[in-house]
């Protein structure tokens, strides 16, 4: 999949729930802990791969590990607008 750039951080936050729901068979918010739900490091890496290949940057692991999903995609959506803008 080529890299591209979401409409909006709500799509990209929709896209990061539906993917981590996937790689955690599980219901995600925006508001859960990706660790809490039972993410770990392999996870994270294939979800990164996923991430990079769609908008190319990936996810801040720490910030994935330690913070709310929804901190980790304002993160990532900050990075790729910047790019864009530059």
């Amino acid at each position: 999949m080529p890299v591209s750039t979401p409409q909006s951080l709500r799509e990209m936050q929709e896209l990061l729930v539906d993917w981590v729901s996937e790689f955690l068979e599980t219901d995600v918010s925006l508001e859960d802990n990706f660790l809490d739900l039972g993410g770990h490091s392999l996870l994270a890496m294939n979800l990164n791969v996923r991430v990079q290949q769609r908008f190319g940057h990936e996810l801040d692991v720490k910030t994935l590990f330690e913070r709310p999903l929804g901190d980790a995609v304002g993160e990532l959506h900050e990075r790729v607008a910047a790019q864009q803008a530059a």
